[in-house]
């Protein structure tokens, strides 16, 4: 981390160099902190564009490289005069060569990348490499047509595993592996089980939240309180965070794949994943991931019998595309620095869901990172995370929940971990001389949390735990 500065200072000079090349070189280029602000959509875009302006740039999708000497001519001779090569500089179009030397088609190509991706198509290809029978494939598949544009299993289970000469056993395990895909709550066959499988285990109340969506959803809807918090054991402010929890769950999961083509769809920038307690940092490369130079205009230029002309050509172009992988190398680096600081930063909104979220701002996080404010505006704009409570523009994990001294305590607690301190306060406290709502507010105020004592009050009374003077002994 703390050669970070230097890097982003080696990315900012290489942006001020590019943007007085830019002129002479490529009109259309984006370069340094401009590729940082792309999210992955629009990187894609940006790569298909420079793959086309400029043939030194290329898709390796297999890895292998393909060289003009393995290129055969009409007479046979597989080291073609390096001025006849040149010609084709002046007489054909860059992107022609590198396309019609690869046998594709560039077309085809663009047509396959801007296809709408369908639910089906989404839930099938993570099933990719699951090890999964050949003798329930069909059962699988079957099960995965039967969800509808919602994302609800409607099919018949008997009559399906019927038809693929399975047991019922089997239907339920397929069902249940596709139930542990995303989107949450994918395959569910009722509202309850939707809503069930999106919450997750480390989230506090997990399994009182289940429960209640099996047996309390109707007693939620009409806003029966007093009888769910008798039956759950809850108190008031329980019940409230559990509905802003429950809030927060898409009873639709299905329906951002089934909008009418041409909708734009969010793809993540970054995933974080959750493996127990600890959590891994996916950046999304799509189609920059396969971008590679392609040697054989450097091959080209060291065998000679270039005019100046073209040589001077082959190497502004090699400028260009040095600038142009760099530039989205640094773009990936800056987003997963940022998404592992996210984590950290984060960590117990990932595991506790949104009531754990903290307060956090961007200059805190361009400190810590040791950049200026304006990279890490960049960083998060118009990007998406994909994390276990969903997808959530990046700009999401900078709101606040609770008003905090940033110069004492960089990161304020949400209302159910200032709960846990009065807890902690109360437990460790002299029974002799129990804390007045008064102490307790003056240390929890010293530790950072800008709160008042009716707050205090009431999260004790919702704690049950009684007043100073009925816990005098």
């Amino acid at each position: 981390m703390s050669d970070y500065p230097s890097q982003a200072v080696r990315m900012e000079a290489r942006s001020n160099v590019s943007v007085r090349t830019k002129q002479h070189f490529a009109p259309t280029a984006i370069q340094g902190l401009e590729v940082l602000s792309l999210p992955v959509a629009r990187l894609d875009a940006y790569v298909r564009d420079l793959v086309e302006r400029n043939p030194l740039l290329d898709f390796d999708y297999d890895h292998g490289s393909l060289s003009f000497e393995e290129l055969p001519d009409e007479d046979g001779d597989a080291s073609a005069d390096a001025e006849t090569a040149a010609e084709g500089f002046d007489t054909r179009p860059p992107s022609a060569i590198a396309w019609d030397a690869r046998g594709f088609d560039l077309a085809r190509l663009r047509d396959e990348c801007s296809q709408t991706e369908t639910l089906h198509s989404h839930v099938r290809m993570q099933l990719t490499g699951a090890r999964v029978g050949e003798e329930d494939r069909a059962l699988l598949d079957a099960l995965i047509e039967n969800i509808d544009d919602d994302g609800y299993f409607s099919g018949s289970m008997h009559a399906l595993c019927a038809e693929a000469g399975r047991s019922i056993e089997d239907g339920q395990r397929l069902l249940e592996l596709v139930q542990q895909l995303s989107p949450r709550g994918v395959g569910a066959r009722d509202l309850a089980e939707c809503l069930a499988l999106q919450i997750d285990d480390g989230l506090p109340y997990a399994d009182v939240i289940r429960d209640m969506l099996r047996t309390g959803l109707d007693d939620l809807a009409e806003n029966r309180t007093t009888k769910l918090m008798r039956a759950y054991h809850l108190t008031i402010d329980d019940l409230a965070a559990i509905r802003e929890v429950i809030c927060t769950l898409d009873p639709r999961p299905g329906s951002s794949f089934s909008q009418r083509k041409g909708t734009v769809y969010v793809i993540p920038d970054i995933t974080i994943r959750r493996d127990g307690t600890a959590f891994s940092v996916q950046v999304t490369g799509e189609l920059s991931e396969t971008l590679v130079l392609n040697g054989a205009y450097d091959r080209m230029a060291q065998r000679g019998g270039m005019d100046d002309e073209a040589r001077e050509w082959l190497h502004e172009k090699r400028a260009e595309a040095d600038a142009a992988l760099a530039n989205i190398d640094q773009r990936r680096q800056t987003l997963h620095r940022f998404g592992v600081f996210l984590a950290e930063v984060q960590y117990d909104f990932f595991m506790g869901g949104e009531a754990r979220m903290r307060p956090l701002t961007m200059q805190q996080a361009a400190d810590a990172l040791g950049v200026h404010v304006s990279t890490i505006s960049r960083t998060v704009q118009d990007k998406y995370a994909l994390t276990p409570w969903g997808v959530f523009p990046l700009k999401h994990f900078f709101s606040s929940s609770v008003a905090c001294s940033a110069e004492e305590r960089r990161h304020a607690l949400s209302s159910l971990a200032i709960k846990d301190r009065i807890k902690d306060l109360v437990a460790q406290e002299d029974r002799r001389t129990p804390l007045s709502d008064a102490t307790i507010t003056a240390i929890l105020n010293g530790e950072g949390v800008d709160i008042k004592r009716r707050t205090v009050a009431k999260y004790r009374e919702a704690l049950g735990i009684g007043r100073q003077s009925q816990r005098r002994r």
